[in-house]
């Protein structure tokens, strides 16, 4: 069974190095989660993707605008079949409180579910992703992470930001890194090229409560 088991996942960590050279974007892992809580599955395949941006403003600004309650639809705007964010609702906290979750209206009717686990401004932030409606998504991954970091070094901000997305089984390393590569990756590029637009035509930029 060991064998069997050793040989499997090794026929996925080739083909997933395949997929990943052939993209050049996603990394993956194995996670041994056996035993760590009542139901986990004994190894999660996770798939990540980091993008990084310098913005001319101080990490201050650029964290409270980032991490604002009300930027989702501001920079979120799609990405080929990867629909845009045109609200939010259901929030079960202020936003710059760890545990709380909202529900994340997208343009082509679906939705996911979002909540905040580490909030430390200016220098970084994460959430949690899951119930995902989108047919892409919900077949391929379980759930996802984000993480934020801020760095502010000559009056500029660098930026780092890594989504990290749990595979349904083995099966679905491949297409996962496929779409997360791909299509994840110009979602998120386009993210940051609207956040570096607006902060560049605001006068102000949008602050938590």
């Amino acid at each position: 069974m060991g064998t069997q088991r050793s040989a499997q996942h090794l026929a996925v960590v080739i083909t997933t190095m395949a997929a990943v050279l052939s993209c050049g974007c996603a990394s993956v892992k194995a996670v041994d989660t056996a035993g760590s809580e009542p139901g986990a599955h004994a190894t999660n395949y996770e798939v990540a993707i980091t993008r990084k941006a310098v913005l001319p403003h101080p990490a201050r600004r650029v964290f409270d605008y980032v991490a604002a309650e009300d930027v989702l639809p501001k920079v979120l705007t799609g990405y080929g079949p990867l629909p845009a964010v045109i609200g939010t609702s259901g929030n079960t906290g202020p936003w710059d409180t760890p545990g709380s979750a909202r529900i994340v209206h997208l343009a082509d009717g679906t939705a996911l579910r979002e909540a905040i686990t580490h909030y430390a401004p200016p220098a970084e932030f994460a959430y949690r992703v899951w119930d995902f409606d989108h047919p892409i998504i919900r077949r391929l991954a379980r759930h996802g992470r984000g993480e934020w970091t801020f760095t502010e070094a000559d009056g500029s901000t660098h930026v780092t930001w890594t989504y990290t997305f749990t595979a349904r089984g083995a099966v679905a390393v491949v297409p996962l890194s496929a779409v997360v590569g791909w299509l994840w990756r110009g979602y998120m590029q386009a993210c940051l090229d609207n956040v570096l637009y607006h902060m560049a035509t605001a006068p102000t930029a949008p602050r938590n409560p």
